[in-house]
């Protein structure tokens, strides 16, 4: 059994004090060339700049290393966004592929890029050892219908492994007999075992997975010429294969098409979870499962407002948020907007949502042509308690736990020790006295069990993000990880 070290009572106390009189500020550069200071959010919450010059931005997809690849629909590039100093702000943006059709959707898995373009599937083996000279891509499957209309794919692996691919309707409003328009699809990851998941999908550019149940929630775009405020866009909850979401016949909950309405009986048509606002174009979706915001949000659904293009008084270009309470949705609330002005002008379009491994939330912008990320300001308002000796054999396991760094004081080397109740992503931030992040310690996704030895537990070298070497002085580490955040500090002495 091993005692960590710990500091005088004087030492304590004063630790205390400093704790309780610090306010943490995550500081962020912002650029000038987009007015985010437009953006309304939340108190507690605010936006920054991620990445710019990203033209026609679109959906997003981040491998485990940490490179953000995102597609796009006009532009027909693919781009790897990278953040080399892990300062959550992007330090160069490559190109990976040109001269394709329509790449808007883009996923990872096993270190290759999947990227759907308007009637197939490709795959990029190994892309993150290539980046600036990728490998020809791999034809996936390319059973998908050509048509431009509604062609464009959002593509996700979802929990069973497969590849989720959604057809749109070829159309406003039309009826098909192939099963494959109106559609999502799914199939194995080799292409194999192409079919239909659900029916009656007229345009979804966005889904997830609800981090419970695994069952699929996704957004769709609903017709237009019908007038300013019908029908609604959707937000629908497919909780197994076979089912029919409406379209062409039903749209919203209980509006009938005009021209299709009465060509199909409609008591096993799947209403929506919660109707949306009319022609706000809600594109990418996601459940909340980061560790920054409140708990309030935790579970909860984010979704990408794009914007209505053909209304008398434009609406959407927001981000909004759906509130879920036993599995059902029961409110819709605006989250972040001022991408619209007043006056009708627009200077960005939300496309897609991504939550990040410290649980911020990234924004893409096809219009703007940029990622924003959103973060909680008040995570960095911490608040700690005095310590009292632990050792790692009277930890009950109810909870991740971050421990004493040892040596401690230390000059120039330290080792964090941690345990980790659960499996999860995890981090260990490094601030200094002013609130400011110095350095950031990526664990990953950790195993549960104790990590607290030289080989096992986060080492750190006194060096901040850019390789320089810190001063003397006190530091706070913090462990973030699925289940909360700990705080606790530690002393450099040269």
């Amino acid at each position: 059994m091993v005692k960590l070290n710990m500091y005088s009572i004087a030492q304590e106390f004063l630790f205390l004090f400093l704790a309780l009189s610090l306010l943490f500020f995550v500081c962020f550069s912002d650029s000038a060339s987009l007015p985010i200071d437009l953006v309304r959010l939340p108190d507690g919450f605010e936006i920054n700049i991620y990445a710019e010059n990203v033209d026609n931005a679109r959906s997003m997809a981040l491998s485990p290393n940490g490179t953000l690849f995102v597609g796009t629909r006009q532009a027909g590039s693919v781009y790897a966004i990278l953040d080399t100093d892990r300062d959550y702000q992007a330090d160069e943006v490559i190109v990976v592929a040109r001269n394709l059709n329509m790449p808007n959707g883009v996923a990872f898995r096993n270190e290759d890029l999947y990227v759907a373009e308007l009637n197939r599937v490709l795959r990029y083996d190994k892309i993150e050892n290539s980046l600036r000279n990728p490998p020809e891509p791999v034809v996936v499957n390319d059973e998908f219908p050509a048509d431009p209309h509604h062609g464009w794919k959002f593509i996700r692996f979802g929990p069973d492994n497969r590849l989720y691919v959604p057809v749109g309707a070829p159309c406003n409003v039309c009826e098909r007999e192939d099963q494959r328009y109106a559609s999502i699809m799914r199939m194995q990851p080799n292409g194999s075992e192409l079919e239909v998941f659900a029916h009656g999908v007229r345009n979804t550019v966005g889904f997830d997975w609800h981090p419970e149940t695994k069952e699929l929630w996704f957004t769709d775009n609903g017709r237009d010429m019908l007038g300013d405020n019908i029908p609604p866009d959707e937000l629908n909850h497919a909780p197994r294969r076979g089912l029919h979401f409406g379209f062409p016949y039903l749209h919203g909950k209980n509006i009938l098409d005009p021209d299709f309405g009465k060509k199909r009986n409609l008591d096993n048509i799947v209403r929506p979870a919660i109707e949306l606002g009319p022609h706000v174009a809600a594109l990418g979706m996601r459940f909340y499962d980061g560790i920054m915001f409140p708990k309030e949000y935790k579970d909860q659904i984010f979704i990408a407002e794009h914007g209505s293009w053909n209304r008398t008084i434009p609406i959407g270009y927001r981000i909004t948020l759906v509130r879920l309470e036993g599995g059902k949705a029961i409110s819709y609330e605006v989250f972040a907007d001022g991408w619209l002005q007043e006056d009708g002008s627009r200077w960005g379009r939300p496309v897609d949502l991504l939550i990040m491994p410290d649980g911020s939330i990234l924004v893409s912008d096809d219009y703007g042509n940029a990622i924003y990320r959103i973060t909680n300001t008040n995570l960095n308002k911490v608040k700690l308690k005095e310590s009292k000796p632990v050792f790692f054999g009277q930890v009950k396991q109810a909870e991740s736990m971050l421990f004493q760094n040892y040596p401690n004081p230390f000059n120039p080397e330290t080792w964090i020790p941690y345990y980790i109740k659960r499996r999860s992503e995890a981090n260990i931030m490094i601030y200094q006295v002013d609130g400011t992040v110095v350095n950031q310690i990526y664990l990953g996704v950790k195993e549960p069990g104790f990590y607290v030895t030289p080989e096992d537990a986060a080492f750190w070298n006194a060096r901040d993000a850019d390789g320089d070497f810190l001063s003397s002085g006190i530091y706070f580490y913090r462990l973030e990880s699925s289940e909360g955040n700990q705080v606790k500090q530690m002393v450099l002495l040269k």
